[in-house]
């Protein structure tokens, strides 16, 4: 009998857990859609390859309401990218641009350097930094710096995730004013990637595993943060979901805690692009500050 590897699953079992697009064979459609989204996006007013950081790897898009800016500022609504830690950019995460500015919002799409490209805890650490600048610039583009709300999906989140936790390295961090943050389909343990086919790319030690997972550190930030998961995502997706959501409940952050039906890891994400969708609604009255 083969020895389990992670609870109750041996190695391919595991595996098959986080390989999302085993999961849902329809995965490349998704995202050519999203990138054919983000495309159309491009019209809209704003700023585009904003450098916040040491190359062009580490800039940022603006979307724009087109009417006039409010006095205070727009909310502002950030989508960190998914992609395993290690593909897809800022260019195919303007999908859900034109559904927030049509409702008075900033959309921000991220740009960071992937593992492929930097080691795992200098990716972690930057997206940290980048949204640092965001928060310290964003007036100057007529965004409120005190209605700021992180998206993230699937890798993702486990970023946005890392936005929410201290360094240990920067006071700037407790400095960072968050009005809340939407983690969709996401990662609380960084364990289980760790022992999955997965670190072949990514190379976490037992050490990395523990230090960059939300569920093994303390949160600073006092917002509010809404937990969603895909109907259709693998048991593991759902468990780091539900475990995530009791971490942030315990803490007295958990808003909301929901599955999305008849939606898988991929395509959970174009509710976005939908305002009459749940998923979109999470993200506006977090913005909007705004009771659901």
């Amino acid at each position: 009998m083969t020895e389990p590897v992670f609870a109750r699953y041996s190695q391919n079992e595991l595996d098959a857990q986080y390989n999302n697009q085993l999961a849902c064979p329809d995965f490349g459609r998704i995202l050519a859609r999203c990138a054919e989204l983000s495309q159309a996006a491009a019209g809209l007013p704003g700023e585009r390859d904003l450098r916040w950081g040491r190359d062009a790897k580490e800039s940022l898009d603006i979307y724009r309401p087109a009417s006039a800016s409010p006095p205070a500022g727009w909310p502002v609504v950030v989508y960190v990218h998914g992609g395993a830690w290690l593909i897809l950019d800022k260019s195919s995460s303007a999908f859900a641009a034109p559904a927030f500015t049509d409702a008075g919002c900033l959309f921000v799409a991220m740009g960071f350097h992937t593992a492929l490209t930097v080691d795992f805890g200098a990716m972690v650490e930057r997206v940290r930094y980048g949204i640092d600048w965001l928060a310290q610039h964003i007036h100057l583009y007529g965004g409120d710096p005190a209605r700021i709300v992180l998206i993230g999906h699937s890798s993702g989140t486990h970023l946005v995730g890392q936005c929410l936790t201290h360094s240990g390295q920067s006071d700037a961090l407790h400095a960072r004013p968050l009005a809340g943050a939407l983690l969709v389909s996401g990662l609380g343990d960084l364990e289980p990637v760790r022992l999955s086919y997965r670190n072949q790319r990514l190379k976490l030690s037992a050490p990395d595993a523990r230090r960059y997972s939300l569920l093994s550190n303390e949160v600073y930030a006092s917002c509010p943060v809404d937990v969603v998961v895909a109907q259709d995502d693998t048991p593991e997706f759902k468990r780091q979901s539900a475990d995530m959501a009791a971490y942030l409940r315990q803490r007295g952050l958990l808003r909301q805690h929901y599955e999305v039906p008849h939606k898988n890891h991929f395509d959970v994400i174009l509710d976005l692009t939908d305002p009459g969708s749940r998923l979109f609604q999470s993200a506006h009255s977090l913005a909007k500050r705004q009771s659901l």
